[in-house]
């Protein structure tokens, strides 16, 4: 064999030798690349099972806050419900009350002086123990009873929409508490 022929052998082999190793190289880098790619693959399921599980935790913790919620609101507007049917039972009553005479309205600050209401004069001197009148009112009339008994009705309402009003107040409060 000639010297060019011994030299072009050993650059085949040593081409051949650098091409193994090459491909052997690329084989380990694919190797490790496809591990690591597995382990990140691993964390990151990881990571997303315990996501998936904390947002489904949340979700079940607002969807009871809502129902708990929806049941405060349900419980105010009864109440409130049952509370303007109270009033306009308890209006009713008062003014059947009025007009069938079990009820009568006087005013406290009015003293009854029959002489000033037909607007006679000044009448004889009696002979009385020279004090006033004492429990003497004057009565209020059945429409304007009537009128007095439902403007306290209506304050009586308004009264009971605020009280309504505060409950749903409250119960938006102890949601945003509770977050």
């Amino acid at each position: 064999m000639s010297q060019s022929t011994k030299a072009l052998v050993i650059v085949l082999l040593s081409g051949l030798l650098i091409g193994a190793f090459y491909a052997y190289g690329q084989q380990q880098f694919g190797l490790g690349e496809k591990a690591e790619r597995s382990a990140w693959q691993g964390r990151e399921n990881t990571a997303l099972i315990k996501a998936n599980s904390r947002i489904k935790e949340l979700e079940e913790r607002a969807r009871a806050q809502e129902r708990e919620h929806a049941q405060d609101m349900a419980a105010a507007s009864a109440t409130y419900q049952e509370d303007l049917k109270h009033e306009k039972a308890a209006k009713d009553r008062a003014v059947a009350d009025l007009r069938s005479g079990a009820l009568r309205l006087r005013d406290p600050f009015v003293a009854a002086c029959p002489d000033a209401a037909a607007g006679g004069g000044a009448g004889p001197a009696g002979a009385g123990s020279g004090g006033g009148d004492g429990e003497a009112r004057a009565e209020l009339s059945v429409e304007a009873s009537e009128f007095l008994v439902s403007l306290a009705s209506e304050a009586d309402e308004v009264v009971h929409q605020l009280t309504a009003c505060q409950s749903v107040v409250e119960a938006d409060r102890k949601i945003y508490r509770e977050r």
